[in-house]
């Protein structure tokens, strides 16, 4: 059973072992010591029943950054040199000469630059590689030193890791996404980097159905597109659903033809898996046929902040006259009654054990987490949160159907005030906008 180095990213530290387990599950990949991952460290030491589980994980983990095969750890360098003198084949395994290696280092807890040149150079005064070239740009092995200091301020590392590296993880999507080059963006088109890790927590998998009622520009259903699913969404906005109007994009007048849904996904060669877009009200359930299943359905309700909840109303005249009447199309759209409508058709369309994930607004002082929308039908698995201000968060929650509903069962969802989230954001600085 090999033993493994995990480095993760140092953002969105909540969501990492939430994402960490769903990977796990997804590829039934079993590690023995899970429970170690926390939020306060970085880099962590994990037994994987073999390699080929480290490599699934790194296909899809966005928040892990790379992993070693993990040869020596020590506490100073002294007792490192000692080991790999007791132990001359750790050294031995990767110093031949029809295999290049190359040496990285890498320090985890340091605020202060190190300089990781003398590092190496140190280790190979001390550790002569005497038969392997050296290739910096293709090596046949690459090795990795790694720090772990347990302050900013530290002169010394409290453990030294030496190791063969496994692989990376896929933070590269979260540049390849990138919104300042995307065709289409809207007002609230999702970070990449948190859609990836919805789409993680969501489990899609290749050849999934995937469904985002609230589709706006595409944002949360790109990424599934990239994992090989097929996605399709509705929008209420017919201006959106099409990309008319005036760009959200700062300098720019009108949109032009060159933007849509579409066309993101053209950009990203992923088109053949956009099935549809729908302009339809996602809080009229009739729109799906009662054989309707999905595997997967993302979501980022609008909450008012840059766009505001609506629904379609019918026969409802504002204005009327001898001449003509006219009636409203749209109205406010409850936040409550709009989280319970979406788990009430996540219950209803889902396939057995299929997950939804939805972003789901917080005002601090008023969250608790038996407030949060429940359904008989579904499960809660987990509530990653995001802060946003001193007042308010938003968390990303997944849920699983384990079962069928029976009649007459729907979400419930306590009065908590998650409708007045608008004014409350507005009352204090936000540090993103949601």
């Amino acid at each position: 059973m090999p033993l493994v180095l995990l480095v993760f990213s140092q953002s969105h530290v909540d969501f990492r072992k939430a994402e960490f387990e769903a990977i796990c599950s997804m590829f039934a990949i079993r590690v023995q010591n899970m429970q170690v991952l926390n939020e306060n460290e970085h880099i962590f030491v994990l037994n994987f029943e073999t390699c080929s589980d480290v490599e699934k994980l790194l296909t899809r983990s966005v928040l892990v950054k790379f992993a070693i095969s993990l040869s020596l750890e020590a506490n100073t360098y002294e007792d490192l040199y000692s080991q790999i003198g007791k132990n001359p084949a750790v050294v031995d395994n990767f110093d031949k000469p029809d295999e290049s290696f190359a040496l990285r280092f890498f320090a985890v807890g340091r605020k202060k630059k190190l300089d990781g040149i003398e590092r190496i150079k140190m280790f190979l005064d001390n550790v002569p590689f005497k038969n392997a070239p050296i290739s910096l740009s293709s090596p046949k092995n690459e090795l990795y030193l790694i720090e772990k200091y347990s302050s900013p301020t530290d002169e010394k590392p409290i453990k030294i890791f030496f190791g063969k590296l496994l692989g990376e993880g896929r933070s590269e999507l979260k540049t390849k996404y990138n919104l300042r080059d995307r065709c289409y963006i809207g007002n609230t088109t999702m970070d990449p980097e948190l859609s990836f890790i919805q789409a993680n927590l969501a489990m899609i998998l290749p050849g999934n159905l995937v469904l985002d009622p609230f589709v706006g520009t595409g944002g949360l259903i790109l990424p599934a597109a990239e994992f090989g699913a097929f996605v399709m969404g509705t929008e209420i906005d017919y201006q959106t659903a099409r990309a008319k109007g005036r760009s959200s994009r700062q300098g720019v007048g009108m949109r032009n033809e060159s933007e849509s849904i579409k066309a993101n996904f053209e950009q990203h060669c992923t088109d053949q898996n956009l099935l549809a877009i729908l302009i339809a009200d996602s809080s009229k359930h009739g729109v799906w046929s009662s054989n309707a299943r999905f595997d997967v359905i993302v979501a980022d309700p609008p909450y008012g902040v840059r766009e505001k909840a609506r629904k379609t109303v019918k026969n409802k005249p504002i204005v009327s006259n001898e001449e003509y009447t006219q009636y409203q199309q749209k109205e406010e759209y409850n936040l409550e009654t709009a989280f319970c409508d979406l788990l009430n058709l996540a219950a209803r369309i889902l396939v057995s054990n299929g997950r939804v994930s939805f972003w789901y607004p917080v005002i601090l002082e008023r969250y608790c987490p038996k407030n949060l929308p429940q359904h008989p039908a579904m499960k809660l698995i987990s509530n990653c949160e995001q802060p946003l201000t001193r007042k308010t968060s938003r968390r990303l929650l997944t849920y699983q159907k384990i079962r069928e509903p029976m009649n007459e069962e729907e979400c419930e969802i306590r009065k908590t005030g998650v409708s007045h989230y608008r004014s409350v954001l507005f009352s204090s600085k936000p540090s993103i906008n949601p």
